[in-house]
């Protein structure tokens, strides 16, 4: 199996190339990563795709401005959730967090038409309605409804937004279904239409059955109503992989123990809301490691707060059980193995030795090492991870996972409480993509472990390269090999730092990869990390080892030797300047 595609080059384009619901977007150079941070107009007008948490994508701020045109009031915004649930987490988000002495918040229910759909259309099922939840607020507070999107990854995808616009696009207007209002089928917040949004998205929109061609290429036609059968195959799928490597003293987590979500932050999201709920308490948590930044995100705005280990070492540990022997409770333990981007593999058998000791659950984000190579189930209370990633692997959809130990401690507890509070907020199109994008991802997983030693091998040898950053490098490859599947490898992530910052900037700007944001992607996929995910923090950061000109690295399925080939040639291009 090998990939080798001509990566996009124009700043803004998507990642891959004419996908409509692309993970990823263009950043080709080092100054357009900047540019992109700063919000200058050259990068930020040329923006049609983007990590789905941080851009809001095309058709989600068109159906956003429809519902906007037809229910809004004078100087008001709008930001669309799949609940209203969900909506009103939203709300009392902005509420916590808003400088207003009295912010005007008001949700929306409202349902999609049932009309039937175009024939040609594949992405729909004739009849089919879906409902959603819209949130208005004042125009200056979008900031803080658009910070819990990019938090919680709780919002409506893409996909949901493009359905929800074609079946709009079907009827008249005030043949629109309101259900939050009775006594008015628009629920007495209907304007004159300044601008006919559905007419918008629909004239633009001529490419729609390439575009659907390329989305559904080599035969991925969907069927939405095999969107349970799909579900049911994930979850089943998940637990397979989670099991792999049991001893005989575990007991098997079965598919009723995986919980599927929108992202796998939303995922992290609500491992740290159900604990907070289940346990009932204002403890603060516990962040061991320098982790993903929203990861940091949530444990500092929902909840007490948390004590921060940003080496995530023996010595951390150390500090950590100083600190459980001075009397301090704590909720629960959140670290990533390994970590990301420093990929960094924390001592599990001793932090849930010491969750048991001083109870406290344990929530470890396996992403960057995946099910396929690593088995951390029995040092976690719950284990999270981001779907979106290698278990995609085609960057076309969002999705996350959350399993439960059945041994442990809290397992009962966190059942009863997600009895309650989970729902299902994965719309059927992205369930569908999921299941078909992960059916090859032991193998795809496989060849990435190979291609991606030999890579790092590569860097490890070049002068220009200070360090690398990867599992069987770092002094923690001990922790990682005890959590090591027998078949498992060491993950497609590294990271590098050279000597001279100069040559990072050059290497980067050289490398004939795709080059963006996320990572797990089918191809390889390189970004200077530091500067997209910690740009108004970069001297706060390195106190914790993450250097501002550090690169990472997401190697994919092309050739190995071709893309050895290809870093080589940006390393010889770095070194002559």
């Amino acid at each position: 199996m090998s990939l080798n595609l001509i990566p996009p080059t124009e700043v803004g384009s998507p990642i891959p190339a004419n996908t409509p619901h692309a993970v990823s977007v263009t950043l080709p150079t080092w100054k357009s990563n900047i540019a992109y941070e700063e919000g200058e107009e050259w990068v930020a007008s040329k923006l049609t795709s983007g990590y789905p948490r941080f851009f809001i994508h095309t058709f989600i701020q068109k159906l956003a401005g429809y519902i906007e045109d037809q229910y809004g009031r004078e100087k008001e915004k709008c930001l669309i959730f799949p609940t209203y649930e969900v909506a009103c987490r939203c709300r009392n988000f902005i509420r916590q967090y808003s400088k207003l002495t009295d912010v005007s918040l008001r949700i929306l229910q409202l349902s999609t038409p049932k009309v039937e759909s175009d024939s040609k259309n594949l992405l729909l099922l004739d009849k089919a309605s879906t409902t959603f939840s819209a949130i208005f607020f004042p125009e200056s507070e979008f900031y803080l409804a658009k910070a819990y999107w990019q938090h919680s990854g709780e919002g409506i995808s893409s996909r949901m937004a493009e359905f929800c616009l074609d079946k709009f696009s079907q009827v008249k207007n005030d043949d629109c279904e309101h259900s939050h209002i009775p006594g008015s089928k628009c629920g007495g917040f209907h304007k004159p239409s300044t601008k006919n949004n559905i007419l918008e998205y629909k004239s633009q929109d001529q490419n729609k059955e390439s575009s659907t061609f390329l989305e559904e290429r080599f035969g991925r036609n969907l069927d939405l109503s095999l969107a349970k059968d799909a579900e049911q195959a994930l979850r089943r799928r998940i637990v397979s992989k989670i099991n792999e490597n049991s001893s005989a003293s575990e007991n098997s987590a079965t598919e009723h123990d995986v919980y599927l979500y929108p992202s796998g932050m939303a995922s992290i999201f609500n491992a740290h809301r159900i604990t907070m709920k289940a346990r009932n308490n204002t403890q603060k948590s516990v962040c061991f490691g320098f982790p993903y930044v929203d990861t940091r995100n949530i444990l500092t705005k929902f909840g007490a707060g948390f004590h921060f280990y940003g080496q995530g070492d023996d010595h951390d540990l150390d500090k950590l059980e100083e600190l459980m022997e001075s009397g301090e409770q704590v909720l629960a333990l959140f670290c990533e193995f390994p970590s990301n981007p420093l990929l960094k593999a924390p001592n599990l058998k001793r932090i849930y030795a010491l969750a048991s000791k001083y109870d406290f659950l344990v929530v470890v984000d396996e992403t960057i090492g995946n099910f396929s190579n690593v088995h951390v189930l029995p040092f976690a209370d719950i284990v999270v991870s981001s779907l979106t990633k290698v278990f995609s692997g085609d960057s076309n959809v969002m999705g996350g996972s959350l399993v439960l130990n059945p041994d442990g401690k809290y397992y009962d507890l966190l059942k009863t409480t997600l009895a309650s509070e989970y729902e299902n907020l994965l719309w059927p199109q992205d369930v569908i993509y999921l299941e078909r994008n992960s059916r090859d991802f032991v193998e795809r997983s496989s060849k990435i472990n190979c291609t991606t030693e030999a890579v790092a091998n590569l860097f490890q040898n070049n002068p220009l390269i200070k360090t690398v950053y990867y599992p069987k490098l770092n002094d923690s490859r001990k922790y990682y090999d005890a959590c090591k599947k027998k078949d498992g490898g060491y993950g497609g992530l590294l990271s590098i730092i050279f000597h001279i910052p100069k040559h990072a900037q050059l290497f980067y700007d050289a490398v004939l990869t795709a080059k963006g944001p996320s990572l797990g992607t089918n191809f390889t996929l390189t970004s200077p990390y530091a500067i997209l995910a910690h740009y108004c923090e970069l001297d706060y950061i390195s106190q914790f080892g993450v250097d501002r000109n550090l690169i990472r690295i997401s190697v994919g399925l092309e050739n190995q030797e071709d893309l050895c080939k290809t870093f080589q040639k940006a390393l010889d291009v770095a070194a002559t300047k």
